[in-house]
């Protein structure tokens, strides 16, 4: 199936453009608004004479559901009328022949069907987030309109990967893009000031901008900040470096490699306790590479079980996490979403020093990943990657300063029973160990070494077991 958006994977490297820039602030009569991105809450709010007070949230479900079908109309009507798609060319005959079909699995590029409808399904999502839903209330009306556009919007049969897709990874990407939006807006703001916070939400989550604009909540200005989520703290991080990969059948052995990462809000903050309260989103741009985005993984805290409250000398967590995977860069094309569970622990070393570790099991309802005879997997399901459920174990320590990751070990296996595809199974191993030097509060240097190992099975080929080995430096900027 065709994405009904393109693309937008910049929703991960959207916030990190203007921290510095962005100043947000609340003024007075006499003086002028101070433009600072994150208010002190702690700090009383200017006041001025006749102003309403903070909107309290609530749930519009004639608006939800309107922003909603606003989205699958606009998007079959330029799939019809301007891309003039065949697959667009629908009916009561195309709906009944869906209905009839039942779901499958379709052929559309790795790029489309794994990032681009995760991507147009935080659309979806964030129709009702925007309009005072909460989490897992909107992951249902994602759900259903990704249903909907499978049966109705398409003459192509439903598509169980699209689905899957949509629905679970539109509510991880579309939560973290909710929630990076939400720190940015403050109905307190005026003028300049107003429209840059508006405008940068809105960049990060344009649905809530749509949502805002017809709420009449764009231009409102209220004497409280209003309910916009924030997190218990926050961290991003820029890297540019270069990476040597050996492997014999890469490529591109050499790549320039470009990271954004950001941590919103911590596990073992006790403030934590709704899902993604606590999210980690990640993404790299490699050069040269034949995909713009080489890697986008987000991983969002659902619940959180303190096993030891009220200590003061560290914190186990039963953590339940859902995730967003996606690399591709040749050979390395992988991509799920995927529900972990498990044991975190931290224990304080000294002044800002904490040693962190994890101990997690995952299951994933839908993976993708690339075999090894692209041309005859065209020939027979017509698409170079397969599909099928997976589980994975996964683990990690690492020695943290003051935000900054001084050391990080993670390993990590992955099973993947094939569904639809040319394979029978496979198994994914993979090690890195990574360190930074810190040169200052901001500017770090950094290294890495990452080797793998994939065992792949097939019923009409030999076996193929494939390692690979990266080294890695860069430089990195840290933003608390």
């Amino acid at each position: 199936m065709r994405t009904p958006f393109p693309p937008r994977a910049a929703l991960a490297l959207s916030l990190l453009a203007c921290p510095g820039a962005l100043r947000a602030g609340e003024g007075t009569e006499a003086a002028p608004a101070r433009f600072r991105l994150f208010p002190d809450e702690a700090a009383p709010a200017a006041r001025r004479p006749g102003l309403p007070a903070a909107k309290k949230p609530e749930k519009r479900y004639w608006q939800a559901a309107g922003e909603l079908l606003g989205l699958e109309v606009v998007s079959w009507g330029v799939n019809r009328y301007v891309a003039d798609r065949d697959y667009a060319r629908i009916s009561w005959e195309t709906v009944r022949n869906n209905l009839r079909a039942g779901f499958a699995f379709d052929n559309d590029k790795f790029t489309t069907n794994q990032l681009g409808h995760s991507i147009g399904g935080s659309f979806y999502f964030n129709a009702p987030r925007s309009n005072g839903f909460t989490f897992w209330e909107s992951t249902l009306f994602t759900a259903a309109g990704s249903a909907a556009w499978e049966i109705a919007a398409e003459t192509q049969g439903p598509s169980l990967n699209d689905f899957v897709n949509t629905s679970v990874g539109g509510a991880v990407s579309g939560e973290a893009s909710y929630r990076l939006s939400q720190m940015v807006l403050d109905d307190r703001a005026r003028g300049g000031a107003r429209v840059a916070r508006e405008t940068l939400a809105g960049l990060i989550n344009p649905m809530q901008l749509v949502t805002r604009l017809l709420a009449g909540d764009a231009r409102a200005v209220r004497e409280d900040r209003g309910d916009h989520l924030q997190p218990s703290r926050f961290v991003a991080e820029i890297d540019a470096g270069w990476r040597h990969t050996i492997l014999t059948a890469r490529t591109d052995a050499n790549q320039t490699v470009f990271s954004a990462s950001m941590r919103y809000g911590d596990p073992f903050d006790r403030a934590v306790s709704r899902p993604f309260d606590s999210f980690d989103l990640g993404a790299d741009v490699s050069l040269p590479s034949f995909s713009r985005f080489t890697r986008v993984e987000v991983r969002g805290l659902l619940g959180g079980w303190d096993l030891d409250p009220g200590s003061t000398r560290g914190r186990n967590v039963v953590g339940l996490f859902l995730d967003f995977d996606y690399t591709n860069n040749d050979p390395d094309i992988f991509s799920s979403q995927s529900f972990r569970f498990g044991l975190l622990s931290m224990r304080p070393l000294g002044k800002s020093v904490e040693l962190r570790a994890e101990a997690l099991g995952g299951i994933a309802p839908l993976a993708a990943l690339l075999n090894d005879h692209p041309d005859e997997s065209h020939g027979l399901v017509g698409r170079p990657y397969d599909y099928g459920p997976g589980a994975a174990v996964f683990t990690a320590l690492r020695l943290r300063r003051d935000e900054l990751d001084l050391i990080a070990l993670t390993y990590s296996v992955f099973w993947m029973r094939t569904s639809s595809g040319i394979t029978r199974s496979s198994a994914i191993q993979s090690f890195r160990a990574e360190g930074r030097i810190p040169l200052s509060r901001t500017i770090a240097l950094g290294g890495s070494w990452g080797c793998g190992r994939r065992v792949t099975s097939y019923d009409e080929f030999a076996t193929v077991n494939v390692a690979a080995s990266e080294g890695r430096v860069f430089a990195a900027l840290t933003l608390r």
